[in-house]
């Protein structure tokens, strides 16, 4: 039934255009993934100079909460890129596994075919026999 459904011509053009679209959205993790990175990078950097400046406590909290933030995005988009990949990697081994799945089953009703003619012929060879 299912095969049914997905076999609609329908579903193929839409295929092409999530193809595009994950990978637009691969990209917009990749290049958000190294901007946080940056981030961290350059926070960091201002985080040791600041510290060994001694300077007030407002400016050292501000450079806390930047890199806090620069942090928590790094990690956000760390764990959302890893996610995409395992889901699209998930989801091309369910694909894989289903296709085989239906050749398996195409292949085991010719065996089975193939199988009832020949008992067939065999059973009609005995019968010229007598």
């Amino acid at each position: 039934r299912w095969q049914k459904i997905f076999m609609i011509p329908l579903w193929s053009k839409m295929a092409v255009f999530w193809n595009k679209m994950f990978l637009t959205i691969i990209v917009l993790l990749i290049v958000l993934f190294l901007d946080a990175v940056r981030e961290v990078r350059k926070y960091s950097a201002v985080h040791l100079n600041e510290k060994a400046a001694n300077v007030n406590t407002n400016a050292f909290d501000h450079i806390q909460m930047k890199l806090f933030r620069s942090q928590r995005n790094l990690y956000l988009s760390g764990f959302s890129l890893f996610l995409w990949l395992v889901l699209r990697r998930t989801v091309t081994l369910l694909t894989q596994l289903a296709k085989g799945m239906a050749s398996h089953a195409a292949l085991e009703t010719q065996v089975n075919d193939a199988t009832e003619a020949a008992r067939k012929y065999m059973a009609e060879n005995e019968k010229l026999q007598e």
